[in-house]
């Protein structure tokens, strides 16, 4: 399961984890849709007879809370032990903010020399360029990760990054616009898989790497929105100049679409324009359908919805 699509934060996974240990809480967990399921549909949890102030565990719950979140909520741990970021209740960080947390943690050698503005670091890392500015129980996690007490002022267009998560043998390449699959790269690794986050304007860095880095087959995992689709056609042209193809992932078909002005979503079709200005001869017959259905419906598909791990798995056999 991609916790990442959990709508629960910190608090919320410690309350579980006191269920798992004594059998019982009083934090307010059912106020949370996904929890709530866990008592009114999965039957693992419920509400104490006669005190509705104490929710309590029913047999599953532990055999449930083991599979789904105990080594979650271990990693979580050993980071605020390792990082002394401070895990108090007044700062709520959501399951998704810890992760690029630890993400950062890990990049750090790459991330810190380049540091920029807030806002280009937030517009990379989180969700916009304003999100740390609104978050700041996760600015100061960040600030205190990257040992500054402030970012620079400095003009981010240079700024170039090609954040990697690597595997002991791989057989393919996926570069992802976005870089939650890197956040959660553990089916990837098992599928022998290299990450690459290139995504946004951050693709010239592809230009300065030897083909010798381009040797294996390399996929494409993007938002199939116009700014997506767009990169795809600037990146495709880069590899295809270094001596190899880039194919582009489709999504699955049920993946779910959203409308194209969904939350957090900045990136619209050019209805003015003949295929929304994209470059048809980069697509295949069926990738062109299904844009021009996205852009006749004027929705999107996000990069996260799509199951890469299913299309990878099906091709690496």
């Amino acid at each position: 399961m991609n916790l990442l699509r959990i709508e629960i934060g910190w608090p919320q996974l410690k309350a579980l984890q006191e269920v798992f240990e004594t059998g019982k809480t009083r934090a307010t967990l059912f106020t949370y849709p996904y929890l709530d399921q866990l008592r009114s549909e999965k039957r693992l949890l419920r509400y104490k007879s006669g005190n509705r102030q104490i929710i309590e565990s029913v047999e599953g719950f532990d055999n449930f809370y083991r599979e789904t979140f105990l080594t979650a909520y271990e990693r979580y741990t050993s980071f605020f032990e390792r990082t002394r970021v401070k895990a108090d209740g007044r700062r709520p960080y959501s399951l998704y903010d810890l992760e690029t947390l630890i993400f950062i943690e890990n990049n750090k050698a790459i991330l810190q020399p380049q540091l920029t503005t807030e806002r280009f670091f937030s517009s990379q890392l989180f969700r916009g360029s304003k999100y740390l500015e609104n978050n700041q129980s996760v600015l100061k996690a960040v600030l205190q990760i990257l040992e500054i007490n402030a970012f620079p002022k400095s003009d981010p267009k240079d700024q170039q990054w090609r954040l990697v998560i690597d595997c002991p043998d791989p057989r393919c390449i996926v570069l992802c616009e976005n870089l939650a699959n890197l956040k959660v790269p553990d089916a990837a690794i098992e599928l022998n898989t290299e990450l690459w986050y290139v995504g946004g304007n951050n693709t010239r860095i592809l230009e300065n790497l030897s083909p010798s880095h381009l040797t294996l087959p390399i996929y494409y995992l993007c938002d199939w929105d116009y700014d997506g689709l767009r990169i795809y056609s600037t990146i495709k042209k880069i590899i295809s100049e270094k001596g190899n193809n880039l194919i582009l992932l489709h999504p699955q078909e049920l993946t779910p679409r959203l409308a194209v002005d969904s939350p957090y979503h900045n990136s619209d079709w050019k209805y003015h324009l003949p295929f929304s200005g994209l470059n048809e001869v980069d697509f295949n017959l069926k990738e062109r359908e299904s844009i021009r259905e996205l852009i006749r419906s004027k929705q999107w598909i996000e990069e996260e919805s799509q199951a890469f791990d299913v299309w990878l798995s099906g091709i690496l056999k």
